[in-house]
């Protein structure tokens, strides 16, 4: 049995240590006493020394800041100095709790009871004064009173402050005279283990010696050579250096330096295969020591993964190349032929295929005709077109599923793959069909000598469906063409008929001058023969002759008059032709909207979802990847909106929707929409208003024609500046003038008329540096045409353009059925007074006689006996007086007369618009806050809501939609009464002033002052709506005015008045709280009084709007509500459902009308999603039926569109959908009106 070094040591020792165990006994104790005298110092009396040293110094420092803070009147500075209370004040804390825990070197730092007395009265006074710290504080931001309360606190404390340093000054002496103590004892116990020591060690030396020379030759033979030797080698593989060689002595295989040698080969042989694998060889294996070698197996598994890891990263990149290369290859305006043959040849390149054919899908002959193919060698008993089901290529083409084949080598029927050297038998074919949706598009097929792998079946996958796309596209794009030449050929032919026509007619005028000149020559010769009876019959033959040429003539004259009327039926008919041309122009637009909408739907709202702050699963390169999607969504689906803009201007069914427009109101927009872009790419931008009067146009077609000139100025502007000048040029036919100048490329003389023609612009190369479709130009003109207007242009090559445009003071007016125009301010009938006329009887007895103060009253202006007697009887039910008026003059007189708690308004009167009398009613301080209801045949338009208008009903409506009507317009009157309204004085406006603006119909205006107790007025009354008065620009006040109002309501409306005009910072600083800022001009009191009552209009709905819409911090927001969506197509149905499942709702699907019947009739939901255009039953069908049906009739219902036409909108809300969403549906907004919806449908 071999000894351990312990055991040697143990066994050699063993008498001396018995010996000098009694001597060194005492020695040892007296050791002790010096270790623990000495360290107490280090341990104890030190830390604790300078634990109380920092307590002290942050008790200090936390007063001066205490009272430098109170005595700042610097709001940076007193804020700064509360931050330091702050620090120093949790210093104090900090220090009080380490000297407890851990402050002595990981210990408490109690030396002895008296010491942890001391430290406990300090935790006791230290309470008291910290509990007085929060006060203080509190006080400070109460203004110069409360700083003021505040010293007095701070005061009070002194003697609590004074106790705290007289008790750590008292606790610092303590501890440094137990240090002393401890010291002095320590040194006397030193001097006598001293002595014990020297003659412990002076006994045993001898002893000792001789022990440790046995010991030392036994160690360093088992360790197989010097210990530092054997130490130094051990510290080198620690460090990783496995380059040392020990050199054993022979024989030796057992001591510690011949298993430190194994494990330096061991690691040696591991960092040579780390090595390898760094360098990419993942072929070896690490050979395992042992069955116990961990460290191998690890590394082996490691291998393993990183072999696995290795082959998906290249066949990832494997495919990205390849759709990449596919996509470079077919970018342009390529044919189908060119295409085919494109993408065949790049797929069996990538496939390394011998042979490759695209067959393209013919719908007139059922047929699959080759367009394309890859050393593809045409063969007799090989056909260049299949039917459905024959052959491989037909067969695949039936099932819609991929056919891939083994070929027999020796098969001599089968084609071989020839080339200039060999020619050979493929063993496999792949046949895959491509499938646009559900449509056969064509079928590729790929022959090869060996088998494709997954990754190359996967990449013929997804090439599939990408070629049925593009292919797709390319059809359609070729269909338009025709469609286009069709229509021009069909114009072209009209007008070479046109010009023969009048030709014909022209000639036909002459002849008939020439009949009636031969008449009247013929009246003379008769008169004649009278005269000359004698001549009579020398002048018979020459009569004769005269009748013959009449006959002849009457003749051609009538063939001429058939020729007339066939080229006016062959006119009619081409007439007819063009119409019906245009009609399938507009329908195919119409239907290609929804094509394309539809899938942009799904592209647009993934992209928002996976863009969402909730998911946060993309990484960075994914998300980028994703905005580029969405962007590319958007873009596209403005493109779609433009062309169908284009068609609607052509077609002559853009509708006008006239009022005033403020020069101010176009340069604020401007300014706040286009200055980021121009500050991005470093241009300057100047926008200036020289307009005082309004004028009357159509504010969104003006809107956008200005954003295409502006848009067009930054993104052909390198360096420089864009200038927009609106003003007026008195003593023009088009005094109104908008022109937006650049200093941009400019426009060549030659391409100045071209720029405005559809799809034209002026660099039309391949190589252009700027993007577009070229529609931007060609709209504005089109639109300012509509407004009245033109277009002028003025430009340089080089060095800029100016685009003008020039529009009259009211634009021209438009049909009542398609346009819905408020015209020029007509004079409103005078309040009732001396004079006054009485107004005539209605033709409809209504209440007017028998109104007393508590009923509820309800004016309605509507030119429809019928609709009136059947509203009359309907509220007679109710209990609702009803007072009837059958045109706009009479409609307002009876509101000035009567003062109803609501108004039914009809937009189609007889004497004057219905948007005017809106219009009148809200301009006038006295009837402004009267609610009004539109009740109309006309398509909802928007811009009535924003005229103050709080709903829009469509005719034909029931007595359940007008009920729920005149319930929101009693609910209006009495959520707008009790308001009061805030007025912030600062010298600019007063309270009085704004109490004349308004009146005392909206509630009692009350004032404050700037640095008055804005809270306790809030809290006094009902506020909201605040005016904060700025004064001569004293924005900084208003802006901590604005703080502290919406800190204490922030609901409050706010709106800023100011007596002078404002620069862009200070404007943009004062939008951080509302986007009112009204400047003190003429119009100022008519804004203020439009901006008054919107906000005390709308706050109620903001309230609602704000307690209902979905917030990322409210969670599962449509939780519990059970939604059914009817949709046939299954991309939008996994997008909606995959949005709304989001917020927690449960979603049920059907895939038409039909199914959505059956499904409705057994099971309830919140809230009915509807496609419009479905096989078998579409959306209105459904709709209708679910009307008629009493157990859904209560249902709401949400259609979706591709359709966003008014007609389209007016159609589907006649057909009893509650609201619609047109396609690409907004994320956002999906999810708000969901929300609203689910709840019921609105009363």
């Amino acid at each position: 049995m071999m000894r351990t070094v312990a055991s040697k040591m143990a066994l050699l020792t063993a008498t001396a240590l018995l010996g000098l165990s009694l001597l060194t006994a005492l020695g040892r104790y007296e050791m002790e006493q010096v270790y623990e005298g000495a360290n107490f110092g280090n341990v104890n009396a030190v830390p604790s020394l300078i634990a109380l040293d920092t307590l002290r110094r942050n008790f200090l420092l936390l007063g001066t800041q205490l009272q430098r803070q109170l005595n700042s009147s610097d709001d940076v500075a007193r804020a700064e100095a509360e931050k330091q209370v702050a620090i120093y004040r949790q210093g104090v804390a900090t220090a009080i709790i380490k000297y407890e825990t851990d402050g002595c070197l990981g210990s408490d730092c109690f030396a002895d009871a008296k010491d942890k007395m001391f430290l406990s009265e300090e935790k006791v006074v230290w309470a008291r004064y910290d509990s007085l710290l929060d006060r203080i504080l509190q006080e400070t931001h109460k203004g110069q009173p409360g700083v003021a309360r505040a010293q007095e606190v701070l005061n009070a404390t002194a003697p609590l402050a004074d106790q705290i340093s007289r008790l750590i000054t008292d606790h610092i002496a303590y501890n440094a005279a137990v240090a002393t103590r401890e010291t002095a004892k320590a040194v006397e116990t030193k001097s006598d283990a001293l002595y014990l020591t020297l003659g412990a060690c002076a006994l045993m030396l001898a002893a000792i010696g001789g022990l440790g020379f046995l010991t030392a030759r036994s160690i360093i033979a088992q360790l197989g050579g010097e210990p530092a030797a054997a130490t130094a080698i051990v510290s080198r593989l620690a460090s990783g250096d496995v380059s040392e060689r020990i050199d054993l002595k022979p024989g030796d295989d057992a001591s510690m330096m011949a298993r430190v040698h194994f494990l330096s080969q061991t690691m040696e042989r591991l960092a040579t295969r780390a090595e390898a694998i760094g360098r990419g060889n993942l072929e070896d294996e690490v050979a395992l020591a042992s069955e116990q070698d961990r460290l191998g197996k690890a590394i082996n598994d490691m291998i393993r993964m990183l072999r696995l890891s290795r082959a998906e990263d290249e066949r990832r990149n494997w495919l990205k190349d390849g759709y990449s290369q596919l996509t470079a290859s077919l970018t342009g305006d390529l044919s189908t032929e060119q295409l085919a043959d494109a993408a065949i040849g790049m797929m069996g390149h990538y496939l390394e295929a011998g042979r490759g054919v695209f067959y393209l899908y013919v719908e007139a002959s059922q047929q699959l005709e080759l367009v394309g193919s890859y050393m593809y060698t045409e063969r007799n008993h090989i056909g260049a077109r299949f039917a459905l089901g024959e052959g491989a290529i037909g067969q695949a083409a039936r099932e819609r599923k991929p056919i891939i084949l083994t070929l027999d080598a020796s098969d001599e029927q089968t084609p071989p793959i020839t080339t200039g050297t060999s020619s050979a038998t493929p063993r496999y074919t792949y046949t895959y069909p491509l499938l646009h949706e559900v449509d056969l598009v064509g079928v590729i097929e790929l022959a090869s000598f060996t088998r494709f792998d997954d990754k190359k079946t996967e990449f013929l996958a997804g090439v599939s469906g990408m070629l049925a796309s593009l292919l797709y596209v390319a059809e359609q794009r070729v269909h338009i063409r025709k469609l286009l030449n069709a229509s021009e050929s069909s114009e072209k032919e009209l007008r070479i008929q046109s010009e023969q026509l009048r030709d014909t007619n022209a000639q036909m005028e002459e002849q008939q001058q020439q009949l009636q000149q031969q008449a009247e020559e013929l009246q003379q010769t008769n008169s004649q023969m009278e005269e000359q009876q004698q001549q009579l019959q020398q002048q018979a033959e020459e009569l004769r002759q005269s009748n013959a040429q009449m006959e002849e003539q009457q003749q051609q004259m009538q063939l001429q008059n058939e020729q007339l009327i066939e080229a006016r039926r062959l006119q009619e008919a081409k007439t007819q032709q063009l119409k019906q041309s245009s009609q399938y122009k507009s329908e195919f637009l119409s239907n290609m909207s929804h094509e394309l909408r539809t899938p942009l739907n799904s592209i647009i709202l993934l992209s928002k979802m996976m863009l969402s702050e909730e998911e946060g699963k993309l990484d960075g390169e994914s998300a980028k990847w994703a905005q580029v999607i969405h962007r590319s969504g958007q873009e596209l689906l403005r493109l779609i909106n433009d062309v169908l803009d284009l068609s609607k201007v052509e077609a002559g069914r853009m509708e006008l929707h006239a009022g005033p427009v403020s020069g101010a109101d176009i340069c604020t927009e401007l300014q706040s929409m286009f200055e980021h872009l121009a500050r991005d790419k470093g241009l300057s931008l100047s926008v200036v208003n020289q307009l005082e009067a309004d004028f009357i146009s159509d504010w969104d077609k003006l809107s956008q024609i200005l954003r295409n000139l502006l848009s067009n100025a930054v993104k052909f502007t390198r360096e420089g500046s864009i200038s927009v000048t609106v003003g007026r040029r008195p003593g023009h036919a088009l005094p109104i003038f908008l022109s937006v100048r650049d200093s941009g490329v400019g426009i060549a003389p030659d391409k100045r008329n071209v720029i405005f023609e559809a799809f034209q612009q002026a660099d039309g190369s391949t190589s252009r540096e700027f993007g577009g479709t070229g529609l931007g130009l060609t709209i504005s003109l089109r639109f300012a045409q509509m407004l009245g207007g033109t277009i002028e242009l003025q430009s340089e090559p080089g060095k800029g353009s100016e685009f003008t445009v020039l529009l009259p003071d009211a634009m021209p007016s438009t049909r009542p059925e398609t346009a819905t125009v408020a015209p020029t301010i007509s004079p409103v009938p005078a309040p009732p007074g001396d004079g006054h006329l009485a107004l005539p009887a209605p033709s409809v007895a209504d209440d007017r006689d028998t109104i007393h103060s508590e009923d509820a009253v309800i004016l309605l202006i509507d030119d429809d006996p019928a609709f009136c007697q059947s509203l009359l009887a309907m509220n007679r039910r109710l209990g609702y007086k009803t007072l009837l008026a059958h045109s706009g003059e009479e409609g307002l007189d009876l509101a000035w007369r009567h003062r109803p708690h609501g108004i039914l308004l009809d937009l189609g009167l007889p004497d004057m618009d219905g948007a005017q009398v809106l219009h009148e009613i809200k301009s006038r301080r006295e009837l402004a806050r009267i609610p009004v209801h539109i009740v109309s045949a006309r398509d909802r338009d928007e811009a009535f809501l924003q005229q103050g208008a709080i709903g829009f009903l469509q005719k034909p409506a029931d007595d359940h939609r007008l009920a729920q009507a005149e319930a929101s317009l009693l609910a209006a009157l009495e959520r707008s009464e009790g308001n009061s309204i805030l007025v912030v004085e600062n010298g600019g406006i007063s309270a009085a002033e704004v109490a004349a603006v308004v009146g005392p119909e909206r509630g009692p205006v009350l004032a404050a002052a700037p640095d008055g107790a804005l809270e306790q007025a809030l809290s006094r009354s009902a506020c909201r709506v605040a005016i904060v008065d700025l004064g001569d620009g004293q924005t900084d006040t208003a802006l901590d005015v604005a703080a502290r109002l919406r800190a204490a309501a922030p609901e409050l409306a706010l709106v800023f008045f100011a007596s002078r005009a404002l620069d862009d910072d200070a404007a943009n600083r004062l939008r951080h709280y509302s986007e009112c800022v009204i400047v003190k001009t003429p119009q100022a009191e008519r804004r203020l009084l439009e901006n008054v009552e919107r906000f005390l209009r709308r706050v109620p709905q903001e309230r609602a709007a704000m307690q209902a819409a979905p917030t990322p911090a409210s969670g599962k927001v449509l939780s519990g509500r059970h939604i059914l969506l009817v949709d046939d197509d299954p991309r939008n149905l996994f997008v909606i459902t995959a949005a709304l499942e989001r917020h927690g709702a449960r979603l049920s699907n059907a895939v038409n009308g039909k199914r959505a019947l059956e499904f409705l009739a057994q099971n309830q939901v919140d809230l009915v999603l509807m496609d419009i255009m479905m096989p078998e039953m579409d959306g209105f069908q459904t709709i209708a039926a679910m009307r008629r049906d009493a157990a859904m009739q209560a249902t709401p219902v949400l259609a979706l569109t591709a359709k966003a036409a008014p007609s389209d909108q007016a159609e589907i809300m006649a057909a009893g959908a509650d609201d619609y969403l047109a396609k690409p549906v907004d994320y956002d907004v999906l999810v708000a009106k969901v929300l609203k919806w689910s709840g019921g449908r609105s009363t």
